[in-house]
């Protein structure tokens, strides 16, 4: 008995060395992360634009991964010479497979499709799903301008989508990602790590809010901005507000805190 485990032991580690260290998953190759902090936050702000950011999530009940997404909306609004209201733009992330059908089990990269976010909301409620929002807060120029070289690298077609990208087809060569890291993968300091999928649904988006609001992209805090909403039509759609109540600007290094925040008032010290 003694030898058998011994040659299976043997065995194993044979089997080890064959399949050497282990890798770490490729990244999408967006170009959003090849813009560093200093020189988005140095990009000229057009004087008659605003930006605000909403992070929305839904789940089935009880939750299934294979019935959760999370997405993001980029609004930028634009004050005109008499006219009385500015004029609106949205900008969404919202990494689908272009069946709609999420296989979560699957290695292989499929062909994807970034909805708008009326239509995100659409279809996440027409599955049964509960659609929550964070939001919508305003956010500087740097970040909107990432966001956008972002939404534009997967509306490319370089990429295709893949639920659990950490193995297989994604994993190896870096050709797709999920509905998280459609988003996050523009962070330019943090990998993945930071994103698990185990939180995935409402928790993956709560997630990429406390990034938001630890790191200095909400220059008034995670404030909801409700006349946006509004402004936006999404009152009364069935959507569940939720409140940020996490910690805010704790995550900034201290060198950035007086380009962030010139006047010394940093919210939430």
């Amino acid at each position: 008995m003694r030898r058998i485990l011994v040659v299976a032991f043997a065995a194993l580690a044979a089997m080890g060395a064959v399949a050497g260290p282990r890798r770490e998953p490729v990244q999408t190759p967006t170009p959003a992360k090849n813009f560093t902090f200093e020189q988005t936050l140095a990009l000229p702000v057009p004087p008659n634009e605003r930006y605000y950011v909403i992070v929305f999530g839904s789940q089935s009940s009880p939750k299934l991964p294979k019935l959760t997404h999370t997405w993001a909306t980029a609004v930028r609004l634009t004050w005109i010479d008499g006219q009385a209201e500015p004029a609106v733009e949205t900008h969404t992330i919202s990494w689908m497979p272009a069946t709609l059908s999420i296989r979560t089990l699957s290695h292989s990269v499929e062909p994807g499709v970034n909805l708008n976010m009326y239509d995100s909301i659409r279809i996440m409620q027409e599955k049964g799903e509960r659609v929550s929002m964070w939001g919508p807060y305003e956010m500087r120029y740097s970040t909107f301008y990432r966001f956008l070289v972002q939404k534009a690298f997967m509306d490319s077609g370089a990429v295709g989508y893949q639920c659990v990208d950490k193995w297989g087809e994604a994993g190896r060569c870096g050709n797709g990602c999920n509905c998280i890291h459609s988003i996050t993968d523009m962070d330019p300091e943090f990998d993945r790590s930071n994103y698990p999928l185990r939180k995935n649904g409402d928790d993956a988006s709560e997630n990429i809010v406390e990034q938001l609001a630890r790191r200095g992209v909400l220059p008034n805090g995670p404030t909801e901005q409700w006349w946006v909403k509004s402004r936006l039509g999404l009152d009364g759609c069935g959507i569940v507000q939720r409140c940020y109540n996490g910690p805010v600007n704790d995550m900034i290094p201290p060198h950035r805190l007086p380009l962030l925040f010139p006047s010394g008032q940093v919210p939430g010290h």
